[in-house]
C-alpha cells in the first residue's frame, strides 16, 4: 500500500474513534479500556457515571486510596502541580489493574484558563506559561501506558488548541457528554421504571423531564423519591397528578401560564401567578430567567411555526415545542420582541442597583400586561 493510502487509511480510522457515552460504555462493559480520557459536557451525570464504570473496572476492591487519585483544580490552572500529575501517572498501581489518576476541572484546556486576573500587560507572561502548560502535559500523555489510566474532567475544551487536541486523540479519547435527547431520556426514565415493576404514563415521563429542565442528575432525584414512595405504598403506577404531588413544581408550566395572562392582558392573574411562583420557594432572579428564556423561544417558536421544527431546534420536549408553537400565534413577533427587550432592561436595572429584583418583576408584568391588552384593543 503506498504511503500516502496509508494515511487516508489511518484518518478513515481516527475519525470512527469513540467519543459518545454509549461507546465508550460499551468499551467499558467489554473490558477495554484507554489510557487516557478527556470529559467534558453539560450532562455530569453521564461523566459521573463513567468514572465509576473505569473504578469498577480498574480498581481491585479495598484499594481506592492506594491506587486511585484525584486532583481539583478548580477551575485555576496554576492551582495542580503538573509534575506531580506526571509523578502520579508514572508509578504503577499497587493491587490493580491499573492506576487511575482524574484530575478534575484543571483550567488546562481552554485558552482563556491561564489568563483569568491577569493585567493587560502581563498577557505575553501569562501567554508563555500557559504554552508551557500545554507543552508538559502533552509530554505527560506521551508518558502513559497501559498501567495507568488518566482522566481528565472539564467543564469546556477549547478545540483550538489544535496541538493539544491532537495528543489527546493520540493518546485516548477528547469526548463531550452533552445534554441527552428528549426521547432517549424518556426511554431511560421507563426503563428505571421498568425495573422496578412501575409503569409510568407519558404524560407523567413528560411532565418529569420538563420540571427537572432534563437534567438527569435532578430527574434521577426526582425518580429515587418516587422508588421510595412507590415501595412504601405499594404503588405500581406513576401518573401526571402523582409526579405533580411529589416531584419539583412546574415552573415552566407556570411560566406558561404567566406568558398567556400577559398575552390576555389581565395584569391580576399575572401578579398572582407571580405570587404563587414566590409562595414555592423559587427565587425571583430563576423566575426573571424563566420568563426571559421564555420569551425568547417563543420568538423561536414565532419564525420555526412548525412543533417538530421548534422541538429539534429549542432541544425541548415535544409536547412543550407544540405548547410553544400555539402560544406563539397568540403574540405577534414585534410584541415578542418588545417583550425581550423589556426583559433585557428590567435585568440591567436590576445588576446596576436602580431597583429591588421583585418590584422590577412585577413592574415588568403589569407594563407587559398593559401593553398588551392596549394593543389588542387598537
Amino acid at each position: 500500500m503506498r504511503t500516502k493510502d496509508k494515511e487516508e487509511v489511518g484518518m478513515a480510522q481516527k475519525k470512527t474513534k469513540t467519543t459518545g457515552y454509549q461507546e465508550l460504555r460499551s468499551e467499558l462493559r467489554q473490558g477495554t479500556c484507554q489510557r487516557l480520557y478527556v470529559l467534558y459536557g453539560e450532562e455530569l451525570f453521564l461523566i459521573e457515571k463513567l468514572v465509576e464504570a473505569l473504578g469498577s473496572l480498574l480498581i481491585a476492591p479495598g484499594s481506592q486510596d492506594l491506587d486511585k487519585v484525584v486532583m481539583h483544580g478548580d477551575g485555576q490552572p496554576a492551582k495542580l502541580d503538573l509534575d506531580k500529575v506526571k509523578a502520579e501517572v508514572q508509578t504503577p498501581a499497587f493491587l490493580s489493574k491499573k492506576k487511575l489518576v482524574i484530575v478534575r476541572n484543571s483550567g488546562w484546556l481552554t485558552l482563556t484558563g491561564g489568563s483569568r486576573g491577569v493585567k493587560k500587560g502581563d498577557d505575553d507572561s501569562a501567554s508563555s506559561a500557559q504554552k508551557d502548560r500545554q507543552d508538559k502535559l502533552t509530554a505527560i500523555f506521551e508518558l502513559l501506558t497501559d498501567d495507568v489510566c488518566l482522566v481528565i474532567i472539564e467543564d469546556k475544551v477549547d478545540r483550538r488548541l489544535k496541538n493539544l487536541v491532537k495528543a489527546i486523540d493520540k493518546a485516548g479519547v477528547l469526548a463531550e457528554i452533552p445534554r441527552q435527547p428528549a426521547r432517549t431520556l424518556q426511554a431511560w426514565v421507563e426503563a428505571e421504571c421498568g425495573k422496578r415493576r412501575i409503569a409510568i404514563s407519558q404524560k407523567a415521563a413528560e411532565s418529569l423531564l420538563d420540571r427537572c429542565d432534563s437534567s438527569m442528575h435532578v430527574i434521577w432525584q426526582e425518580l429515587t423519591k418516587i422508588f421510595l414512595y412507590c415501595t412504601y405504598t405499594e404503588t405500581s403506577q406513576v401518573d401526571a397528578d402523582l409526579i405533580a404531588d411529589l416531584s419539583l413544581p412546574d415552573l415552566r408550566g407556570t411560566v406558561f401560564d404567566l406568558t398567556d395572562a400577559i398575552s390576555n392582558g389581565n395584569t391580576q392573574k399575572a401578579l398572582q401567578l407571580l405570587d404563587t411562583l414566590i409562595g414555592q420557594k423559587q427565587p425571583v432572579q430563576l423566575i426573571a430567567f424563566m420568563l426571559s428564556r421564555h420569551i425568547r423561544q417563543l420568538i423561536c417558536a414565532a419564525e420555526l411555526q412548525r412543533p417538530d421544527k421548534i422541538a429539534s431546534t429549542l432541544k425541548v420536549m415535544p409536547f412543550v415545542a407544540k405548547r410553544l408553537s400555539q402560544q406563539a400565534r397568540q403574540l405577534s413577533i414585534p410584541i415578542l420582541e418588545a417583550l425581550y427587550g423589556r426583559c433585557f432592561e428590567t435585568d440591567l436595572n436590576v445588576k446596576t442597583g436602580k431597583i429591588s429584583d421583585r418590584l422590577a418583576l412585577e413592574t415588568l408584568l403589569i407594563t407587559a400586561a398593559e401593553t398588551t391588552r392596549y394593543q389588542l384593543n387598537q
